[in-house]
């Protein structure tokens, strides 16, 4: 099992000066062709346009909820904060395969040909190459601390059905769980049977949605037995409190995962399995004491403890990030007791009456649909079988148009809100995607980087960058200090041309994580090269590189680094692992 990295604890301890020696790699019978810039040294102006490009999936679909295809860059609309943009880039797929927009280029006839004794076989179909700003993660989410296991283990046979039939060669899928901490139980994989055989294994966890039900239950019967309504009042504020900080600790597990998925590119699908989630913590009871009492102060009560805000932030976090929410309601078809339907028969001295059970149902469903909707997914509920929902998310993997336009370049860190729409509305075509994105600031993206490698050993290295590890060297205190040298090929780093010299400007980013998730802080360093006009050439073929001392508890780690070319804005990660001391 692997356990994800936790902000708030600390891992390594790095040098505060992280070390100086930044040079070129040359032949010991040269002169080194490039030098760093003096720390005193004038940096030069930078003067950069970043294009920022917001990819944002839509799905059309008609009356009858099919999907709609064919449709052109030209049949859409796309609004920033009610502005109109310009569609730049345009992608389309249709029952899982690509297509080039419906472009077509007319080709001269062939040249008459004799016949041939026997016929040439027919050409085999070119594979698709899916690009990496649409590949899929797939994130198979078991929320075990609110849901019932019968429930739960009843969809996995459904799930591994759709799992198996549906994770292409380029996708990725991936398992986690919520126990009262976040756990990824199946690290991301092309390999669908992998997963499954985790869900096997899932199905032994427990699952504490049946005693906290039995626990409503409860305070309802005492809600009933109470002699006054402030008697009746304090204990739905109790459970109340109970649920608010449950509901606070199983958000910030999704928040956990949607963060640290950020830095991968592509799709982002989160299938969120669960009997359910509160909006208004304690909702049922107040009403029990409201229908009790006829006190409408009870209501009242109960919406003060709202949560839709906190949703919201989650909601928005995710647009930000790429992830859509499909929901799962485990719990199915829930029967007047308020069980879900694994047990349809309610044995308890109290019958919650129908209003009550209506509104704990709506209550824990809301937010599902909430999620689902704000963020470009679907949700299944109201159902045994969700075969019939699964069917519709497959349609949503195979069937989607990417639209990407230019986002403004200012990174002020704010959210903005996207709308699509349709140039010919009167079809009725109903038409879906995520409702928003936040322009995170630079380092920020490094930062999702960093922790996609981290998390997910996701790397990416379009600037070639290689890392070595140096010796070790253990202090008095147990702590192991290692040296890693940082290469990256002068070649591939963006040169301004500055008098007699030419220069360039990178950030390099180091963090690291031990074997129980606690995360470093992390380092960042400024590298200025500056390369005399008459050793560029030689140069180019080289190398330059940064030394990164620093000192960490010994055991296993993960070390990442990332390069940004401040010039070019191409930025790399590169990770390793490696074990400290022993």
């Amino acid at each position: 099992m692997v356990t994800p990295t936790r902000r708030p604890s600390l891992a390594v301890l790095c040098a505060a000066a992280l070390l100086a020696a930044s040079t070129l790699a040359a032949r010991q019978d040269e002169q080194p062709p490039a030098e760093t810039a003096a720390a005193d040294t004038e940096t030069p102006f930078i003067e950069r346009l970043a294009v920022n490009i917001v990819n944002v999936e839509v799905f059309v679909t008609d009356r009858d909820g099919n999907p709609v295809t064919g449709l052109t860059a030209e049949d859409f609309e796309v609004f920033e904060d009610d502005r109109p943009v310009e569609v730049v880039n345009f992608y389309r797929v249709a029952e899982g395969r690509p297509d080039d927009a419906g472009a077509t280029t007319e080709q001269p006839p062939p040249a008459e040909q004799p016949p041939a004794a026997t016929p040439p076989p027919p050409a085999e179909p070119a594979a698709v190459v899916t690009p990496p700003s649409q590949k899929l993660h797939l994130i198979v989410y078991v929320d075990n601390f609110n849901i019932h296991p019968l429930n739960r283990n009843r969809t996995f046979s459904r799930l591994r059905e759709f799992l198996a039939n549906n994770v292409r060669r380029d996708d990725e899928v991936m398992l986690a769980s919520y126990d009262r901490s976040l756990n990824i139980r199946q690290p991301l994989t092309s390999d669908a049977s992998a997963v499954n055989m985790e869900l096997f294994e899932l199905e032994n966890a427990t699952g504490y949605a049946a005693q906290r039900e039995a626990e409503r239950r409860d305070a309802v019967r005492q809600i009933y037995e109470a002699q006054s309504v402030n008697q009746a009042l304090r204990r739905a504020a109790e459970f109340s409190n109970n649920a608010h900080f449950e509901l606070i600790e199983t958000l910030d597990g999704l928040n956990e995962m949607v963060e640290s998925l950020a830095g991968l590119p592509g799709r982002k699908m989160l299938l969120y399995v669960s009997d359910g989630l509160p909006l208004v913590p304690g909702q049922s009871l107040y009403q029990a004491v409201q229908q009790r009492f006829a006190d409408l102060s009870a209501l009242g009560e109960a919406q003060s403890r709202d949560e839709s805000r906190r949703y919201m932030r989650l909601i928005a976090q995710a647009n930000s990030n790429r992830v859509s929410f499909y929901t799962i309601d485990a719990g199915g078809l829930r029967t007047s007791s308020g069980f879900g339907a694994e047990n349809p028969a309610a044995n308890t001295q109290y019958v919650v009456s129908t209003a009550i059970d209506s509104v704990h149902t709506k209550n824990l469903r809301d937010s599902l649909l909430l999620m689902a909707d704000r963020t470009g997914g679907q949700a299944i509920y109201n159902t045994n079988d969700i075969a019939q929902g699964l069917e519709r998310f497959r349609q949503d993997i195979g069937n989607y148009y990417s639209l990407g336009y230019r986002a403004p370049t200012a990174r002020r860190g704010r959210y903005h809100r996207i709308e699509v729409r349709l140039r010919d509305p009167e079809r009725g075509w109903q038409v879906r995607h995520r409702e928003g994105y936040r322009d995170k600031p630079e380092e920020a993206l490094v930062t999702d980087a960093l922790t996609a490698y981290l998390v997910h050993d996701h790397e990416s290295n379009p600037l070639g960058v290689t890392l070595e590890i140096g010796q070790q060297a253990s202090d008095e205190e147990g702590y192991v200090a290692v040296q890693i040298a940082v290469r990256i090929p002068v070649a591939s780093i963006v040169l301004l041309p500055r008098g007699e010299s030419h220069e360039g400007l990178l950030t390099l980013y180091f963090a690291a994580v031990d074997e129980r998730g606690r995360r470093s802080p992390q380092q960042e360093m400024p590298l200025q090269l500056r390369i005399p006009e008459e050793s560029l050439e030689l140069a180019r073929a080289d190398t330059v590189a940064r030394v990164i001392e620093a000192t960490m508890r010994p055991g296993p780690h993960k070390l990442v680094v990332g390069v940004r070319d401040e010039l070019s804005g191409e930025q790399a990660v590169v990770g390793r692992r490696l074990t400290l001391g022993g």
